[in-house]
């Protein structure tokens, strides 16, 4: 035999015993199906039920204090802007933004 029919033939064994070695233990090809269904399923509940969750957190956020403050401001620093009254605008703007920061609010400007 050659090298490369010598080399050729240690792969098939090794391939061969590989294959015996599954059939010997079952288990290990069970558990592998398993692990892949288990990370299968956990992914797509988690693209399923994620943004579900998220907006759920942004709309109780939404409904705080800070964000009704935050769109209350807005629409009095727009009321100042139509007034004339450019100063007071800028600076009750100013605060609606701060706000819209604090309470990491759906932007609405």
């Amino acid at each position: 035999m050659s090298l490369t029919e010598e080399q050729s033939h240690k792969m098939k064994n090794e391939r061969l015993r590989m294959n015996l070695d599954l059939a010997k233990k079952p288990w290990r090809a069970i558990l592998l199906f398993l692990m892949t269904i288990t990370i299968i399923g956990s992914t797509l509940s988690l693209l399923y039920f994620l943004p579900r969750f998220l907006e759920k957190q942004q709309a109780t956020r939404d409904a705080s204090t800070d964000c009704t403050n935050y769109r209350d401001f807005l629409s009095a620093s727009i009321a100042w802007e139509e007034a004339g009254d450019m100063d007071q605008a800028r600076g009750v703007y100013a605060l609606a933004i701060h706000l819209f920061k604090k309470g990491q609010c759906t932007q609405v400007h």
